[in-house]
């Protein structure tokens, strides 16, 4: 196996199905309600997948969906993972999270969970989320998964919160809720797949952020311990980056516009992302389009996916012609500089 195209990240999505019905998610519903109708893997054809991933090197294992926690063998993927000694994280809304369920998701050996909140409000949570009663689940998802992890040394719990229209001028109060509720860290993630711009900052409303709710946010961090302060600030300072890209880009979505000099994306080189219905993709975006398919792992195994013509040609045409089209809407690269520590010594 060439170490270069050594799989590290896998993602997988063993349910498409969701409780939710977030504005933000809907381009990927529309996919997914398409995708329900075809067979999704069993747990052997999943446990013969991350078999496979484990012979190709790797190291980070992410389950997502659609709303995993739905997913009755969610423990049973855990465990596979944990016995390749992988590092396993979890993405969900929250909804579904009890002490109960949280401690058997702990005991399998779950690494990290991921929770997804939007506001420091239940009203405008509820505007971006469709649910009137998910903030409520949510916040105490993040409070559970808080108090058990000092029972678990190698568990930590994270927070996500998404940018939008509906909440980027409430930035530094959802920050100080994460707090409050014992994130351990934070993710600003930028809106990816609203290819009708519905939900996108409009240039003014960039403009407002930058000048206006970054500062006020940036006074919040300097609350924060030494470590956390800094690497909150440098996060908050790399929001929209002119360097990265012009506030009209943005505006429309697009993060890795072609007039800018940007380092090649090494997820195409590094991660696969597998739907419930086995089809592979080579990065996050494409799940909007649904294409490139590279393969389906119900009818090929993924070492031989991994390692074919098709994906290989891909790499290839990536790394040296350019990035494709869709590329210039993806926002991954950003995101993994806009996330920081909030664990603090203050007392807020």
């Amino acid at each position: 196996m060439n170490k270069d195209i050594g799989l590290r990240k896998l993602v997988i999505k063993p349910t498409l199905l969701c409780n939710q019905n977030c504005k933000t998610c809907s381009s990927r519903q529309e996919l997914h309600h398409l995708l329900k109708k075809e067979r999704c893997l069993s747990l052997s054809e999943w446990a013969k997948v991350l078999s496979d991933a484990n012979d190709l090197g790797l190291s980070k294992f992410s389950i997502s969906g659609g709303e995993p926690t739905i997913y009755k063998n969610l423990t049973d993927l855990i465990k596979i993972g944990r016995s390749y000694n992988w590092f396993v994280s979890l993405n969900t809304n929250g909804s579904l999270i009890t002490k109960e369920y949280a401690e058997k998701l702990l005991e399998a050996g779950l690494n990290q969970a991921r929770v997804s909140l939007y506001s420091h409000d239940p009203d405008s949570h509820k505007e971006m989320r469709s649910n009137k009663g998910l903030w409520k689940r949510a916040t105490n998802a993040v409070r559970i998964f808080s108090d058990i992890q000092k029972k678990y040394s190698d568990f930590n719990i994270v927070t996500q919160m998404l940018i939008s229209k509906d909440n980027y001028l409430h930035l530094p109060e959802i920050m100080k809720l994460h707090y409050d509720l014992g994130s351990t860290r934070m993710y600003l993630s930028y809106l990816e797949g609203d290819f009708n711009k519905q939900n996108l900052l409009t240039e003014r409303d960039i403009f407002k952020l930058k000048s206006d709710v970054i500062p006020k946010a940036i006074s919040f961090a300097n609350q924060l311990d030494k470590s956390s302060r800094k690497e909150a600030i440098h996060a908050l300072e790399n929001l929209y980056n002119d360097k990265l890209a012009d506030i009209s880009d943005y505006a429309e979505g697009v993060y890795r516009p072609e007039n800018k000099e940007i380092t090649p994306c090494s997820i195409p080189k590094k991660q696969a992302l597998i739907l419930a219905n086995g089809d592979v993709h080579p990065c996050n975006i494409v799940e909007y389009s649904h294409e490139p398919i590279i393969g389906n792992v119900l009818e090929e195994n993924l070492t031989a996916i991994w390692t074919g013509k098709k994906w290989t040609q891909f790499r290839e045409d990536y790394f040296h012609k350019g990035p494709v089209d869709y590329c210039q809407l993806c926002p991954m690269n950003l995101t993994k500089k806009s996330f920081f520590r909030l664990r603090a010594e203050a007392d807020l």
